[in-house]
């Protein structure tokens, strides 16, 4: 018997469509229309909610009462990305500005102004369509409205006519003038970070990007190093050549040039193009195995706290002197235990201490860690995730190997859409909130993020609820508004605004479901719960809800199906999948072989993936490249390339004279089967043979030929649907290196955990066992 599902298909969010893997297994049929009898406004008929891009809630419907969400089972929320990337037309966000009027708000709620208020008295009010309050329209804002309430001038005006725009914020939205972007990199420079060419490898970036920084001619710059002692450089545009200081006194540091140290980019450019091609004389070797990164951070902060930017910290050993010292706590007897979350929470209180201290000053810290052992991702991570910052990790990095997607990562880093000094809250209409918030911030009060670093690679996650015991408004609103400063140093709110219908009727929950932000949300809830109680805890707790979820619609949504099936509700019928994904994924899976930095930097990512990355890390993308499509590697007629089917990735799929390349959006993997033409190997590998080739050191290398060049193509076009750099290792059938591969095959049956066919099946008879009892 068969365990995969059908022959996948593309799906809009590019999931592969997975049906049941036996006939038992069916779908149900599309139920009627709901019977609540309410028509939808204009305005939402006419398409102009927020696309989800930006701003996507789990259903779209929302339950008029706690019960009927409740027993639903669905995760009630919204997943949000503030600044993601343009894919369409329809997707450029509007700029308004409002001038020295000022920006139409509701004067209760502060909601602003967006498509689905309404305008009463010939136009002169309009109602807030988030806590019902009726305002005055300004003087100059005023148009008359037709017979319908709709005003005149509507078309024309972005804020009544989008669900997304962003609205140039006049002084009184500023607690300072807007700061430049400043970038200071803190590079570690003992004798891992040497040895294994990282060192190099960012210094060579830098130099590669310093006409892209954000922000020119505005743009500050600053750089430390660090070993056992701390080392400063004056940048000052009239020198001739950059000055070295170096402070070894760890316990007491001082800025030595407070105001030199932090220079304009544009005006220092020589100083510092001077100090980077100096660099790696300057450090030519080194065997300090030990760090002062804590110390180096907090100087670094020193350096900043006046103007807020972006820390950039480079470390590939753990800070084992002066303030911030950790000690090596990786204890291999706990990995599998329940015991193991210890090691996925911070060690140091030093760590989100001094976080908060950068939250409160606009600083944001990103890390990118390149050890040679245990470096605690844990602890360190912590300050991004409170500043609003990112982790890169590269374990056992090796310049050769692990440098070009370094280098690709940081350069995204520096030059991606990047918002400062930001600040975003989540309204809704009277009688719902914000229950719980998912991602890299700070909550400065019961629902305003603080972010001091926002960019297009980020996402949040909010849970909903009802603050009241029922709904009673036809429909409910829900806006995000986020305050930024731009690159270039404007102040902007960027406002996303949905409407969506009150429903009594469960069926009208289910219908609306989006799978993909049910599984965003329901990713990033898990890993909160892996992280104050166990993983085993958060592996139990997503098969319980996709037990609930099926068993509410096995009995109150298809009582009459056969018995002998599991019934998958249309709208959710991947769900299960996704949750398997996500059970077997490095995030929680049981495993004694899985480290607690790897593990823990697989939680960060969670933490902050949009859906359109979260849903091939949990389910990844495979494709054959042995017998591609005549299209499969060229342009097609929307200029980007054509990529290959997708398959289920099971190892039925796996051809015994195939190659196959399988991504999940972090790491990239081509599988070599023994049978594997020679032809297609010299090809697309230049040897003739990979009998006693160390797989481990073998590339995919650039060569003048068809095959080579379209299965380039599809690199480049996989590597542009995602947010990092990805760089194929190699596995042949048989080598223990391909274990790693397998792993990703959630399809087929692991140590410890079901297939897929076989979790249906559990689930099914579960299910069966509830029913039964009631």
């Amino acid at each position: 018997m068969s365990m995969g599902g059908p022959q996948p298909q593309q799906f809009s969010t590019g999931a592969v469509p997975h049906g049941a893997p036996n006939p038992s297994f069916q779908q149900q049929p599309q139920h009627q229309q709901s019977q609540t009898g309410e028509v939808m406004p204009v305005s939402i008929a006419q398409n102009i909610q927020c696309p989800p891009l930006y701003m996507r809630m789990t259903m779209n419907a929302v339950g008029n009462s706690t019960n009927l969400i409740n027993k639903s089972g669905i995760p009630f929320g919204v997943v949000i990305h503030p600044l993601a990337e343009p894919q369409t037309k329809e997707d450029k966000i509007p700029v308004v500005n409002f001038g020295v009027s000022g920006i139409v708000r509701c004067r209760r709620c502060r909601g602003y102004i967006n498509p689905f208020v309404s305008f009463v008295d010939g136009g002169r009010r309009w109602r807030c369509n988030l806590c019902g309050l009726t305002n005055d329209v300004p003087q100059d804002y005023f148009s008359p409205i037709d017979t319908n309430g709709r005003r005149f001038d509507m078309d024309q005006r972005p804020e009544l006519s989008r669900g997304c725009v962003e609205f140039i914020a006049p002084s009184e939205y500023m607690v300072r003038p807007p700061q430049p972007p400043s970038y200071i990199f803190v590079i570690d420079v003992g004798h891992y970070s040497l040895q294994s060419g990282m060192f190099y490898t960012v210094i060579e970036t830098i130099k590669r990007t310093l006409d892209f920084f954000p922000g020119s001619p505005r743009t500050r710059i600053g750089f430390i190093t660090f070993d056992t002692s701390i080392h400063f450089y004056n940048l000052k545009s009239t020198l001739s050549t950059p000055q070295m200081l170096v402070v070894s006194d760890i316990d007491d540091v001082f800025l030595p040039l407070p105001d030199d140290m932090l220079v304009n980019l544009a005006d220092s450019r020589t100083v510092i193009e001077a100090l980077l091609n100096k660099f790696p004389a300057m450090f030519p070797q080194s065997q300090t195995v030990e760090s002062v990164a804590g110390v180096a951070m907090k100087a670094a902060f020193e350096m900043m706290k006046n103007i807020g930017g972006k820390i950039m910290l480079f470390a590939s050993a753990l800070p084992s002197q002066g303030v911030g010292k950790l000690k090596n706590r990786e204890d291999m007897k706990l990995i599998g235990t329940d015991k193991e979350t210890s090691l996925l929470n911070p060690e140091s209180n030093w760590y989100k201490e001094f976080s908060l201290d950068c939250s409160r000053q606009q600083v944001s810290v990103d890390c990118f860690l390149t050890p040679q052992q245990f470096i605690d991702v844990a602890t360190l991570g912590s300050m991004s995730q409170f500043t609003g910052g990112q982790v890169y990790f590269y374990p056992s990095f090796k310049a050769q190997f692990d440098g070009e997607r370094m280098s690709r990562d940081l350069q995204r880093d520096i030059t991606r859409e990047t918002g400062f000094e930001a600040v975003m809250r989540v309204r809704m209409s009277k009688g719902l909130k914000a229950q719980a918030h998912f991602g890299n911030f700070f909550i400065r009060s019961t629902d305003l993020l603080a972010l001091p670093n926002i960019d297009s690679d980020k996402a949040f996650g909010v849970q909903l609820a009802l603050a009241e015991s029922t709904v009673t408004t036809k429909y409910a609103s829900f806006q995000c508004a986020l305050l930024y400063t731009t690159s270039s140093g404007e102040r902007r709110i960027r406002v996303f605004t949905q409407c969506l219908p009150v429903t009594n009727q469960l069926v009208d929950l289910f219908k609306s479901a989006d799978v993909d932000a049910v599984t965003t949300l329901t990713a990033k809830m898990a890993v909160e719960k892996a992280l104050t109680h166990k993983l085993s805890d958060a592996r139990e707790a997503l098969v319980n809800k996709c037990l609930e979820i099926l068993t509410v619609y096995k009995t109150d949504l298809a009582p009459s199906s056969n018995n002998t099936s599991l019934m998958l509700p249309e709208t959710l019928k991947l769900f299960p999948l996704y949750i398997l994904g996500l059970i077997k994924s490095i995030v929680l899976k049981a495993a004694t072989d899985v480290r607690p930095d790897e593990r823990s930097y697989y939680i960060m990512q969670c933490r902050i993936l949009p859906t359109y990355l979260t849903i091939p890390f949990l389910y990844a993308r495979m494709y054959g490249l042995h017998n591609l499509p005549a299209e499969a590697g060229l342009p097609g007629p929307n200029g980007l390339t054509v990529l290959p089917p997708l398959l289920n990735v099971n190892s039925e799929k796996l051809e015994r004279n195939g190659i196959f390349l399988l991504e999940d959006g972090q790491q990239m993997w081509i599988w070599i089967a023994k049978g594997a033409s020679p032809e297609l190997i010299s090809e697309l590998f230049g040897v003739p043979s990979l009998d006693g080739v160390d797989t481990s050191t073998l590339t995919l290398p650039i060569l003048e030929n068809s095959l080579s060049a379209r299965v380039q193509a599809i690199l480049n076009e996989i590597r542009r649907q995602r947010s990092t750099w990805l760089q194929p290792s190699i596995a042949r059938e048989g080598e223990p290196r391909e274990i790693k591969f397998f792993s990703f095959l959630i399809e087929d049956r692991s140590k410890s955990v079901h297939s897929y066919y076989e979790f249906l099946v559990n689930l099914h008879q579960r299910i069966q066992a509830k029913v039964m009892k009631k």
